[in-house]
C-alpha cells in the first residue's frame, strides 16, 4: 500500500482543522461571551497567523464580568431583613401608615 489518502481521511482532516481553527469561537459561543462576534472576526481574519488564534483563544476563555443592574438592596435574605427594619422605622416615625407597612412587609416576605 502506497501513501494514498482516501477521501474519507481527507474529509476527517478537513473537519478536524476547521474545529481546531474555530475553537476560540466555539468556546466564546458556548460561554455566552459578550464579545463573541469580535472573537469570531479575530479568529477568522488573523487566526492563520497563530498569534491571532492564540489571542482569540485567550480572549474567549477570559472571565466574563456580569454587570449588576439590580442594585445592592435586592440581594439575599439579609437585605430583606434590613428592608423590614427600614419599613418599621418609617412606620414608627409616621412616614408610612400601618396598612402600607403591612402591605410592603407581605411583599418582602413573599419573595
Amino acid at each position: 500500500m502506497a501513501s494514498e489518502s482516501s477521501p474519507v481521511t481527507a474529509f476527517i482532516l478537513l473537519i478536524s482543522a476547521f474545529v481546531i481553527y474555530f475553537l476560540p469561537t466555539f468556546i466564546a459561543a458556548r460561554r455566552g461571551h459578550p464579545n463573541g462576534t469580535s472573537i469570531f472576526l479575530l479568529d477568522l481574519f488573523l487566526g492563520w497567523t497563530g498569534i491571532g488564534w492564540l489571542a482569540a483563544l485567550i480572549w474567549s476563555a477570559s472571565a466574563i464580568r456580569a454587570i449588576d443592574t439590580t442594585g445592592p438592596e435586592l440581594h439575599g435574605k439579609g437585605d430583606a431583613y434590613a428592608k423590614l427594619e427600614r419599613l418599621a422605622s418609617l412606620k414608627d416615625k409616621g412616614h408610612i401608615t400601618p396598612e402600607e407597612y403591612e402591605r410592603e412587609k407581605a411583599k418582602l416576605l413573599k419573595n
